[in-house]
């Protein structure tokens, strides 16, 4: 990169960490039928797509509503996306930057309150009469688990040019595009095909199988989204009547730089998920590295992305990791100590509630809100950590152990670390690295399962006067999760060693002071 092109970036980053994020819009009112994109900086794209709907679908109009999941939203398009909601009827925008990606649009599933959820490419116009054509067949089919889309037409609109994908390689893609006679007739019945590309696809909202949240990046989801359907118990149709045009040119570049490394480790994750063999992955992206002239640099990447996707501490859905705004250093540590680990890559930053009268005060406001996230995004568990939080030299060899056992177990929180006052834990049947574990304090590194969310989010006001009481009785998170896990609200189980700790417990004998000289990450 050049000296130029890193003080643009710079700029713009500056620009950026001092652009008001817009507030989400409220949740509309129930609809037959959502339409949901997601969007990283191309207002055009959303604006032409949004306005051909209400131009030339009047017949859905009032069983419609619109969705804007913006994946920039300290972009400079932000505003005027949220600006939509003004004028455009029962639209709501979501910001969300909690990582950057295609599989985003997951969340137009899980945040759209529709029976019916059709989600578009941000630059996608859609044939007249295909929308009320997919309201007419899920009225028809009130129980289907299937996956609807439709044929993709040419830019001279003279008629559609794939019905669906070849499951084929190609420029870095699995699914090339291919043509069924049968889409010529706009009326023909639907038809089973194996995969298509992802411009325009629709099914009912309790249908959705979900994307699997590890996925950061473009690209992986085709194949590998059809296949889900299927082994969820649908059908992947392609309707002749859901037409749609897709804009591929940009004259001015892509406003984000995809990366070769996401890419792979998405095939990787997601075809290790379904059980596909990825020899084929990497057979292909070898080639695509040789074609660029860059194939002594694919061993390497493959490595490389091979090895976080493999991470045991992936296990866990999601990563979050608390970090004040101030405190840009201690961020720039952590992600160093992340980057050992393999995790940089999954791990987000979520920023910290900030009050300096009373650290335990924005902690626990912190805490709630990173458990409100993982439950709004689908996560059957999340790993929370403190940015002070440091590794044991053998983390991952415990963490491979822990987290076969982990996924067999019942549990509600997991401590990878805590200050655990000397006490000592018994392990639980079978196991080396897990214990059932007691009354302990610290959240450094902390595993939620979804089956605490609700009792976490109920037990912890928002904010308000609630929260002022509840932190007057309750002094801490940390002694909230204790109390509870002592009067047995809580199942709690703590890893041996604790792979985790802080630099304050390192000098404490009723703490990690036995194995300081082993917190090296």
């Amino acid at each position: 990169m050049s000296n130029a092109r890193r003080f643009l970036e710079k700029l713009v980053s500056a620009e950026e960490a001092s652009r008001q994020i817009p507030e989400m819009t409220p949740q509309c009112e129930h609809h037959r039928l959502c339409v949901g994109m997601a969007t990283f900086d191309d207002f055009d794209g959303v604006w032409f797509t949004i306005q051909a709907i209400r131009l030339f679908h009047p017949e859905v109009a009032d069983k419609l509503s619109f969705l804007i999941i913006d994946n920039h939203p300290e972009g400079a398009a932000a505003a005027s996306l949220k600006g939509l909601e003004d004028w455009v009827p029962f639209l709501r925008y979501i910001p969300f930057r909690g990582y950057r990606g295609t599989s985003v649009r997951d969340l137009v599933f899980r945040e759209a309150n529709a029976d019916i959820v059709c989600c578009v490419d941000s630059h996608v116009l859609i044939q007249p009469g295909a929308l009320a054509a997919l309201v007419r067949w899920f009225d028809e089919h009130p129980a289907s688990m299937d996956l609807i889309q439709g044929p993709l037409l040419g830019d001279r609109l003279d008629g559609p040019t794939a019905s669906h994908f070849d499951p084929a390689w190609g420029a870095a893609m699995y699914g090339q595009w291919a043509l069924d006679d049968r889409v010529a007739d706009p009326g023909g019945e639907p038809f089973e095909i194996g995969m298509q590309g992802l411009g325009l696809f629709a099914c009912h909202r309790g249908a959705w199988p979900g994307i699997n949240p590890r996925f950061r990046g473009f690209g992986g989801e085709e194949g590998y989204l059809h296949e889900k359907v299927r082994r969820a118990g649908g059908r992947v149709l392609c309707h002749p009547a859901v037409g749609w045009a897709h804009r591929f040119g940009r004259p001015g570049g892509a406003p984000y730089h995809p990366s070769w490394e996401d890419r792979l480790r998405n095939y990787l994750i997601g075809w290790s998920e379904i059980g596909w063999d990825t020899a084929s992955v990497e057979a292909h992206f070898r080639e695509e590295f040789e074609r660029m002239g860059a194939a002594s640099n694919f061993e390497a990447v493959l490595e490389k992305t091979a090895r976080e996707a493999a991470s045991p501490l992936s296990f866990f859905d999601g990563i979050f990791c608390l970090n004040l705004d101030r405190d840009t250093a201690r961020w720039a540590q952590a992600r160093r100590r992340h980057e050992q680990l393999g995790i940089a890559w999954q791990v987000e930053r979520f920023p910290a509630v900030a009050t300096p009268e009373n650290h335990h005060r924005g902690n626990a406001m912190s805490f709630r809100q990173m458990v409100a996230e993982a439950q709004r995004r689908g996560y059957e568990h999340v790993l929370i950590l403190e940015d002070d939080a440091v590794f044991i030299d053998n983390t991952e060899a415990v963490m491979q152990a822990a987290q076969t056992e982990l996924a067999n177990l019942t549990w509600d929180v997991c401590f990878l670390g805590a200050c655990v006052w000397a006490q000592k834990f018994p392990y639980l049947d079978g196991s080396e690295v897990l214990q059932e574990c007691g009354p302990v304090t610290c959240t450094h590194a902390v595993a939620v399962h979804r089956h605490a969310y609700d009792r976490i989010l109920a037990d912890i006001p928002a904010a308000g006067e609630e929260f002022d009481q509840w932190l007057g009785e309750w002094l801490a998170c940390d002694q909230y999760l204790s109390r509870r896990i002592a009067d047995g609200t809580f199942r709690a189980i703590i890893t041996s060693p604790r792979v985790a700790t802080q630099p304050f417990l390192l000098g404490n004998d009723d703490a990690d002071r036995e194995l300081a000289d082993r917190y090296v990450i």
